[in-house]
């Protein structure tokens, strides 16, 4: 080591020395720059890269050894042979370049340190075959420990300069392996200096023939402006790649800011691809980049793309959770420099559950799931067709819901679709395998049962459906409930086509709820007339307002205590231009179905107000209200306006509602009641005794009257049952303070009994028959106060 110590400081021009450094240093920081570009450089300019390296690099470490000789005194005149010189720069060149390959595409740590350790071979190769290029006498007689020591000291700085260098990219880290590899050079010439003996040399070459000392500075400056060049140029592709990157940041932004699937493609194998795709199939980027395009779209479909660029595709673009039905399209571009082909991905999976929820609409319904109208009626055809051929026997049920109507006035249209869906359900749940149900429009539904061999298997279906309906019930919270009517018709008994089929189970359908609701029929050929009759009357019906074929007679109510009249009950009559009178039985039960009976009832509510506001004595008028009305959520807004209208006074207006519009939703008749007591308008109780719970009614609500039915009054005076009844309806008044209205008094036994038990008001055709107000003309002008002669059915006088 002391040898080495001097032979730097004797017999080295210390000056040139220090130029020798300078080359070593930027020959090692520019190898170290280099070396990092290449390793983030991709395809054929890796190469580039690393030639341009090992040109620089080897020449810096080739001019630093000939900087370092020429400052070496070695005691006499010395020259260069210039083949060997130039060798000494190729190997150089050759072997550092493949230590700087070697680390520039190892993945691995130590393959860093290996191309290290080759690059100091390189720099011993280099120094040994330049000091052989020395023209000298004699023999040069190395020191053989310091010519181990320095390929050593080579290797091993060399192998630790580039182990840090492709660790980190930091200048810290940087500046360390440019140190180190400075070292490697410095420290493997100075130690193979050392190890130079020159005892036994002499010259050969003429002092004038010596190398000169200022051919140094000409190498170094030329291997400076090389270095300066190789790092300049590395400098400016730098910028030039953030500038790419910085742009193609951009254009990446872009893209992942596409809606639609986007795929860079080259020659089939993708390149790259943004992230709305890569949602599409759930996958991240590294398992996309570098595979092939068919492995997501097919061979099939990568071939039509590339026949017919620019042109929408459909197919099934393979995810990996299964299929996505896409549309493709590809269109050739510049990426990077370099043709590709752009393909973008359009999800279709929206538009296809579209299509396919609208093909699903258009032969279904959307409420219940089932098949519409149109389906039943495709598929009653094929039925019909296929019976034929095979001489078989099907069944056509039409079911209609009860008091469907009054389910959406009591709980609103969400309650009655909830009911429409759990009819739906229960079809479903019950014709499963047997039968095809479907919904055709409202609260109607139809089911088709194939091939049923016997009448009787129709019969035992349409039991299990209503025993079905009646089960959901019993399950419901809700209170609205399922109760439905059915009617059967047999092809070919009944009828051979699908138009007769229908007609004819709708029939039965109406025979049905004629007969009680909640069961089934099966068509019968003496329906046909009958429900054709009903339904002309219910056509005819719904213009009898507008026709003005309704009108209103009056029914006095008589106070029999004092025999004077109390007020009218308003009674509607319709008498039909054909038809002549028809009973209100008939058609008030058929206005209550098809829900004329809101356009009636208003029309004789606002008549017998305007009829009794015109009156010169303030008499009372009674009109009947169905349940129908008291739970349309409008009724008592209608009638306030009526009062207004007319000008009645609310006092005079009397309402009678029977039990039966209570108990289907107390809540709701309750609340209406109250709107119109608030108005001042009387509420009576008509048919007490006949519907449920009454006591509990009048506890309800505090009614104006109570109208005893005149089924109880009939037989009062022989039946002891019904005066027992007839007593304690007047005792539960007297104690309620609520008057008592006996109706139907139509026997002088009657009326006897009724005074006996001290009853307040009665009306009946004993008293008087209904009639035209203008029969009652000195009632309501205040001439009399009392029935006369010829308003009395029966004289007055003569009863008692």
């Amino acid at each position: 080591m002391q040898s080495v110590i001097s032979t730097v400081f004797e017999q080295h021009d210390l000056r040139l020395v220090a130029l020798a450094a300078l080359v070593c240093s930027l020959s090692a920081f520019a190898g170290i720059t280099l070396l990092i570009h290449a390793r983030r450089t991709e395809g054929p300019m890796k190469k580039v890269w690393l030639a341009v390296a090992a040109v620089s690099v080897g020449f810096g470490i080739w001019a630093t050894h000939f900087v370092a000789m020429l400052a070496f005194h070695a005691g006499m005149p010395v020259g260069y042979d210039l083949p060997v010189t130039v060798l000494s720069l190729a190997i150089a060149i050759a072997i550092v370049g493949g230590g700087l390959w070697f680390a520039a595409i190892g993945p691995r740590p130590m393959d860093a340190v290996l191309g290290g350790a080759v690059v100091g071979i390189g720099i011993a190769s280099m120094h040994y075959t330049g000091m052989a290029a020395l023209l000298i006498g004699g023999g040069i007689v190395w020191h053989s420990p310091l010519v181990a020591a320095s390929v050593l000291f080579g290797m091993a700085f060399g192998a630790g300069a580039l182990y840090f260098a492709v660790r980190g990219h930091t200048l810290r880290r940087r500046l360390r392996a440019t140190v180190l590899l400075t070292l490697a050079i410095c420290a493997m010439h100075f130690t193979a200096m050392g190890a130079a003996g020159l005892e036994n040399c002499f010259p050969v070459v003429a002092a004038n023939d010596a190398t000169p000392q200022w051919l140094s500075i000409v190498v170094a400056l030329v291997s400076v402006m090389i270095l300066l060049f190789a790092v300049g140029g590395t400098y400016l592709d730098m910028l030039d790649r953030r500038r790419t990157a910085a742009e193609g940041d951009r254009m990446r932004g872009l893209a992942d800011a596409a809606v639609e699937g986007l795929v860079v493609a080259k020659n089939g194998i993708i390149v790259t691809a943004n992230q709305s795709f890569l949602k599409l199939i759930e996958a991240p980027e590294a398992d996309v980049q570098g595979r092939p395009l068919a492995d997501f779209l097919g061979t099939a479909v990568c071939n039509a793309l590339d026949e017919r660029p620019n042109a929408p595709i459909e197919t099934d673009l393979r995810a990996a959770f299964g299929v996505v039905p896409a549309e493709v399209i590809l269109r050739h571009v510049d990426f990077a420099g370099a043709p590709h082909q752009a393909i973008a991905v359009r999800d279709l999976s929206a538009r296809k559950q579209a299509e396919q929820h609208i093909r699903f609409l258009a032969h279904h319904d959307a409420l219940t799931g089932l098949p519409n109208r149109v389906s039943f009626a495709r598929k009653l055809a094929d039925e019909i067709a296929h019976a034929r051929r095979h001489e078989q026997t099907f069944a056509v049920m039409c079911l209609d819901l009860d008091r469907f109507k009054e389910v959406n006035d009591l709980f609103g249209h969400a309650a009655g679709d909830t009911l429409l869906q759990r009819v739906g359900q229960a079809l479903l749940g019950t014709i499963e395998g047997v039968g095809y149900a479907a919904r055709l429009s409202g609260d109607e539904f139809a089911v088709l049962l194939p091939d049923i061999g016997t009448p009787a298997r129709a019969g035992r279906v349409a039991e299990q459906i209503l025993d079905a309906f009646r089960r959901d019930n019993d399950m419901s919270t809700s209170g609205a409930m399922i109760s439905g009517s059915i009617g059967i018709a047999l092809f070919p008994d009944n009828a051979d086509t699908d138009e007769q089929l229908m007609t004819h189970a709708d029939t039965a359908l109406y025979r049905a709820k004629q007969d009680g609701r909640g069961i089934y029929r099966f068509f019968e050929s003496a329906m046909g007339a009958e429900v054709r009759d009903r339904r002309m009357l219910e056509h005819d019906l719904r213009h009898a307002v507008s026709r003005n074929q309704l009108r209103l007679v009056y029914q006095p109510q008589v106070d029999i205590q004092s025999d004077e009249v109390t007020g009218f009950e308003a009674l509607v009559r319709w008498t039909h231009p054909e038809r002549g009178e028809i009973s209100p039985g008939v058609f008030v039960p058929v206005a209550e179905e098809s829900g004329l009976i809101l356009q009636i009832g208003e029309w004789v509510l606002r008549t017998a107000c305007a009829e009794a506001a015109r009156w010169k004595v303030p008499l009372s008028v009674a009109v009947n209200v169905s349940a129908v009305q008291i739970h349309s959520p409008t009724f008592a807004q209608t009638v306030h306006e009526v009062l207004l209208q007319t000008g009645l006074d609310p006092t005079r207006l009397e309402v009678e509602i029977t039990e039966s519009a209570l108990i289907r939703d107390m809540a709701r008749a309750i609340t209406t009641l109250r709107q119109i007591r608030a108005l001042g308008v009387r509420i009576a109780m008509d048919d007490f005794g006949t519907g449920y719970s009454s006591l509990a009614n009048l506890r309800a609500f505090p009614f104006s009257k109570i109208k005893v039915d005149q089924s109880f009054i009939r037989s009062v005076d022989n039946n002891m049952q019904s005066a027992a009844i007839v007593r304690a309806v007047l005792g539960l008044g007297s104690g309620l303070n609520v008057p008592v209205v006996a109706e139907g008094v139509e026997r002088p036994e009657e009326l006897e009994f009724l005074r006996g038990e001290v009853c307040q008001t009665a009306q009946g055709y004993l008293l008087s028959k209904p009639k035209d107000i203008r029969h009652f003309e000195s009632l309501t002008e205040g001439k009399t106060r009392t029935l006369d002669a010829a308003a009395q059915s029966v004289p007055m006088k003569a009863v008692g």
